[in-house]
């Protein structure tokens, strides 16, 4: 697979997850406005990696790997509530 695939795949992957650790502490100071532009980034990122991994020459077992991140970060944002 293409070098220059593998680290856009690792670099969305490692965005989203430190994403999602700032919205963890965006939470406890209640700061909405940036728990809402995490979750954009997040969500635009998600779609990214999505368009990205549905289109790319990668064998089956990273294929996997990616999609199974995939379905665990897209839980993720469905289950992040912001406090109101």
């Amino acid at each position: 697979m293409n070098n220059d695939l593998q680290q856009e795949i690792k670099k969305l992957q490692n965005e989203i997850v430190k994403e999602e650790s700032k919205i963890i502490d965006y939470t406890n100071y209640d700061d909405v406005k940036s728990i809402q532009k995490s979750l954009a980034t997040i969500h635009s990122d998600l779609r990214y990696l999505s368009i990205i991994v549905n289109g790319a020459p990668i064998d089956a077992k990273q294929d996997m790997q990616v999609r199974e991140f995939l379905r665990i970060h897209f839980e993720n944002l469905w289950r992040i509530r912001i406090p109101v």
